[in-house]
């Protein structure tokens, strides 16, 4: 009996220590504050689309904590510091100590753009193609044919800088991506780009630190 109770105790301490190596927020956790910024016209909605959705990645993605909306906001309002295009390093210290926060993450949209081109070679080969039709088909199918030379491309560019508590500056990147999917004249969207670059600034912020 006694044997079996150091197994099973042995197997607990195990446990737990394996536990604790593989799931770090059970001891101590990493708190993070993310602001979304634009230095270029975005629009509000799409702002507010952003915001919630690097909080919400930033937590699945790196593992850590991520401060509320209304904590970063009831912080900014607290140090009269807000993020802008330039932010001294004491206002960076105020907030990092008004949120609680090991880190702070600044993603600053420097680029966003719809762009549509014509992809001449695509409308000959469908034009080509409506030629074997006949005079009234080729009428009608001439104009579908220049549509599908159109292409549409959603670019956007996210410059990223996370600061340490005491406001100075522990890691940067820039990262740009396009969204051009299918039937891209009427889907391309520049949300889902800038998305894909938070995504992709957030795996390279995890390696980071």
């Amino acid at each position: 009996m006694l044997s079996r109770s150091r197994s099973t105790l042995h197997g607990v301490i195990i446990f737990l220590a394996v536990m604790t190596a593989v799931f770090p927020v059970f001891g101590q956790r990493e708190k993070i504050g993310v602001f979304v910024q634009a230095a270029v016209p975005v629009p509000a909605a799409q702002l507010d689309i952003l915001k919630s959705y690097a909080s919400q990645h930033c937590a699945i993605i790196t593992g850590c904590g991520v401060a509320s909306t209304g904590e970063l906001m009831y912080a900014q309002r607290l140090t009269n510091t807000y993020i802008g295009n330039s932010v001294p390093l004491a206002g960076m210290r105020k907030l990092a100590q008004a949120i609680d926060a090991d880190h702070l993450v600044v993603f600053r949209i420097v680029r966003w753009e719809s762009a549509i081109s014509f992809r001449p070679e695509r409308s000959l080969l469908f034009l080509g193609a409506s030629s074997f039709f006949g005079d009234s088909m080729k009428l009608l199918t001439s104009p579908l044919g220049l549509l599908l030379g159109l292409d549409k491309a959603a670019t956007v560019s996210v410059f990223v800088t996370v600061f340490s508590p005491s406001g100075d500056i522990e890691f940067t990147t820039t990262v740009t991506t396009e969204d051009k999917p299918l039937l891209s004249l009427l889907t391309a969207d520049p949300t889902e780009a800038a998305k894909q670059a938070i995504d992709e600034a957030l795996y390279q912020l995890a390696v980071s630190l």
